[in-house]
């Protein structure tokens, strides 16, 4: 049921980002994908916080509430602090970009920042005060509303009113204040879950030492996915800076270029990320982490194999331009890394190696990015490559030194030429059959109809492909 509402809610998120792309038409929104990014560096500071173990443990209501109110102040301030950082980011980056009116947007994305982790903190302290209720549906009740929103203010804001892209922008963050008040209204309307406890019994707590311990445990989750953001941040803004300023691109023409990769192509390829996961839940062997991630090396490989193919048929499909089929096919590419290097993740414990392999990605995507830029370059190819293959670098080191770890962990014995031998026979067999497809049957993206009729075909023929082989197999 767990894994139905998630399926749900991404799949609703995917829809929404494609409907936005129609209202948006052609307006420029790089600097939402700027401040998106950002927006999603902060929050995930907030991803480890939970209080739910924490509640469990105090008897009196009066301690929870006490409890519960001292880590919102705290979660406050710190969104504050961000807020203040935002504002200061952005008169960097205007200067730095050489981007003008764009404080207003950040001040905008400052305060939405405490609105995910105010619903998420809500949510969890009235499921254990009020159990008789599931609360724990308000943090999808607020992507939904987030969702939502953000298309009806997109609409009124860039279609109706047409306002300036600098104020419509900054009006998109609202769909996260709003749902987080609606939210807040309805609680307040139905029981008024926030009032003061009436009672005089107090359990005796250290309520720092509580909030020091809700705020550090497992905070190195929250710093795998601050890092993992901060991969696209750099290449943001790398990207604008090296190519406009050194090689002469035009600045709306590149804007929209970063903007496909990394906000409408990032999306798809995370919906894509997110079904090879639940797929990799169900694989054998499922305790053996070693064996799990060659068998989910093995399929991504495969989906990518036929995305790649398809791209083309599904920007037309999706964005009615199949123009931009490249920098979906280079992003499908870069979802191999991703999904790996969330999958590593996940299975260690270890916070040293954790933060070793962190750090040192985040340094070699740094040292990298730039002159691998200038290389493709000299060699003629489209320079966004250099950066992209840059984040593949980083993160295919730190899976490796994850990997090594893990595998001495799991002390397993593994017979590497056998393994590639089975990963490259399936998945060249089927890039064949599927370029033999192709003589047969031309991708054609001349047409709507013809495009999404091209994509069913490709995916049963690749479909029955991996039955055949799977079933040969037993």
């Amino acid at each position: 049921m767990k894994e139905k509402k998630e399926f749900i809610l991404k799949t609703l998120k995917l829809l929404s980002i494609i409907i936005l792309y129609y209202i948006i038409g052609k307006k420029n929104i790089f600097l939402y994908v700027l401040s998106i990014t950002l927006y999603n560096i902060f929050t995930s500071c907030f991803n480890h916080i939970s209080i739910k173990e924490n509640l469990s443990k105090i008897e009196t209501k009066k301690s929870k509430y006490k409890l519960f109110k001292l880590l919102l102040l705290v979660m406050t301030i710190i969104s504050f602090l961000f807020l203040l950082l935002s504002i200061f980011i952005s008169d960097f980056l205007s200067i730095f970009l050489n981007i003008n009116n764009i404080t207003l947007i950040f001040i905008f994305e400052g305060l939405s920042i405490i609105t995910k982790p105010l619903v998420k903190l809500l949510s969890e302290y009235l499921q254990n005060i009020k159990n008789n209720y599931n609360y724990n549906k308000l943090i999808n009740i607020f992507n939904i509303l987030d969702n939502v929103l953000l298309l009806i203010i997109a609409l009124f804001t860039f279609r109706i009113l047409k306002l300036k892209e600098n104020i419509a922008i900054s009006l998109l963050y609202l769909s996260k204040i709003l749902s987080t008040i609606i939210i807040l209204l309805i609680l307040y309307l139905i029981n008024r879950p926030l009032k003061q406890i009436k009672e005089r019994k107090e359990d005796k707590i250290n309520y720092s030492k509580e909030l020091k311990k809700i705020l550090t445990k497992n905070s190195y989750q929250s710093t795998i996915s601050i890092v993992k953001n901060s991969y696209y941040y750099i290449s943001i803004i790398i990207l604008y800076l090296v190519l406009n300023t050194r090689y002469n691109y035009e600045s709306r023409e590149l804007s929209k270029i970063i903007t496909f990769i990394y906000f409408y192509s990032l999306s798809i390829i995370e919906y894509l990320i997110f079904l090879a996961k639940s797929i990799t839940k169900t694989l054998p062997n499922e305790n053996r982490i070693i064996e799990k991630l060659y068998k989910t090396f093995k399929m991504s490989l495969t989906i990518t194999i036929i995305f790649g193919i398809i791209s083309p048929l599904t920007c037309k499909v999706i964005f009615n331009n199949s123009n931009m089929s490249i920098y979906l096919i280079m992003a499908n590419i870069l979802a191999i890394f991703i999904l790996l290097y969330d999958i590593t993740y996940d299975n260690i414990k270890n916070k040293t190696v954790i933060y070793i392999s962190l750090i040192v990605g985040i340094i070699f995507k740094i040292v990298l990015v730039i002159p691998l830029i200038n290389s493709f370059y000299r060699m003629g190819y489209n320079l966004i490559y250099g950066d992209i293959i840059s984040t593949s670098i980083a993160m295919f080191i730190s899976i490796i030194i994850n990997y090594i770890y893990l595998k001495n962990i799991e002390k397993s014995q593994i017979k590497y030429f056998e393994k590639i031998l089975d990963i490259l026979y399936d998945n060249i067999l089927l890039c064949i059959i599927l370029i033999l497809v192709q003589f047969i049957i031309p991708i054609d993206t001349s047409n709507y109809i013809k495009s999404l009729g091209l994509i069913i075909i490709y995916i049963i023929i690749s479909i029955a492909f991996i039955k055949l082989k799977n079933k040969k197999r037993g």
